[in-house]
């Protein structure tokens, strides 16, 4: 064990078997390790498996990962390669943004000193979704789903040889990795999130003795992902002017079998499905009153008249300006400008244009 690490984690309570003084996965400046797989995998002090082991070991490293993957230092390093690899991919791409709908956790069985894995990035550490495993999932989706009612779509047919290969040749579309997107609006956004299963029949399970309702459920932590990613996939094969029809038609592919299936462990607990961000709610109507001066959003369409049309900023009412023969002649859709209220209700407003100012 190297001392740096035990001079981190900080000395032992023997009574409670954790660490007070533990400083892993903390600031990038003390030098505390910030790096969540190096953490996961060498960061360890002492045991944390097994009938010998320490759980709260275990824990405390899966606390720091998730501390360290919050990490603004972290963050900001992720943020500037994920722009880079973004500008990188090939121009024929497309890409859409998935939310989990829930938790994800991807390389649950991986060999880990820990028992349970999870799939970070190599080199950064946050989570990412292996386009292999996306590739496959797609593969197997298209067949299953998509091919009963298309057979051009079943394993070694027409469009599924063509979209995903074989054996003997490649296909004409890249999958590529799945990144994690940081929510803008959230700054201390947490990628990694503290998880516990909780098996109840262990001795069954290895065939030793049959299940009781007398069995212990021995608590499991793990590390599983909620978030957003950048899901992009890339045309490969021949130029023509159908490569955008065939791209879109993967992403769509691989967006169902996402949402429907989806990826890495325990799916049929629910884990692993993502799903486009939900719409945002509509306006809500203005509450106020006649002779209100507001800021309105001047629109292309007009009246029947040829007259403007404006919407209330950031509410939901929409009409037209009594008297667009005073609305400047420079004036453009889009621009915001001041409005009286000459009349409204929760559906429909009327607007003046407020009458000159003397100087």
């Amino acid at each position: 064990m190297r001392k740096f690490i035990l001079d981190l984690a900080g000395p032992l309570d023997q009574k409670t078997k954790k660490r007070p003084q533990d400083r892993r996965g903390q600031h990038l400046k003390l030098g505390c390790g910030q790096h969540p797989g190096l953490l996961l995998q060498r960061y360890l002090c002492e045991n944390a498996t097994g009938d010998s082991g320490n759980p709260e070991e275990k824990r405390a490293i899966l606390q720091a990962a998730i501390n360290a993957a919050a990490n603004n230092e972290v963050r900001q390093l992720y943020q500037a390669a994920f722009s880079r690899w973004k500008q990188s991919l090939p121009m024929l791409t497309e890409t859409t943004e998935l939310h989990t709908a829930g938790r994800l956790i991807v390389g649950l069985g991986s060999e880990n000193v820990l028992e349970t894995g999870i799939t970070l990035h190599h080199t950064y550490g946050l989570p990412v979704l292996p386009g292999s495993g996306l590739k496959g999932l797609a593969a197997h989706y298209c067949d299953q789903v998509w091919g009963p009612t298309e057979p051009k779509f079943r394993k070694e047919a027409e469009y599924h040889r063509l979209l995903f290969g074989t054996t003997d040749e490649s296909g004409c579309i890249i999958f590529h990795d799945g990144w994690f997107v940081f929510d803008e609006k959230k700054s201390d956004e947490q990628p990694l999130k503290l998880d516990v299963m909780t098996p109840h029949h262990l001795n069954w399970l290895d065939g030793s003795v049959p299940p009781t309702d007398f069995d212990s459920p021995t608590p499991v932590p793990f590390l599983s992902v909620s978030g957003k990613f950048h899901i992009a996939v890339s045309w490969c094969g021949p130029a023509n002017d159908r490569f955008r029809n065939w791209t879109e038609l993967t992403l769509s592919l691989l967006a169902d079998a996402l949402h429907y299936w989806g990826i890495g462990g325990k799916t049929s607990s629910g884990y692993g499905r993502l799903a486009a961000p939900p719409p945002p709610p509509p306006p809500s109507p203005y509450k106020g009153r006649t002779n209100d001066v507001i800021e309105a959003v001047l629109l292309e369409e007009k009246t029947k008249k040829g007259g403007w049309r404006a919407q209330i900023k950031g509410y939901s009412q929409v009409g037209p300006i009594q008297n667009s023969d005073q609305v400047p002649a420079d004036a453009k859709p889009g621009d915001v400008v001041r409005l009286v209220i000459a009349a409204i209700n929760e559906r429909e407003v009327q607007f003046r244009w407020p009458p000159a100012t003397k100087k």
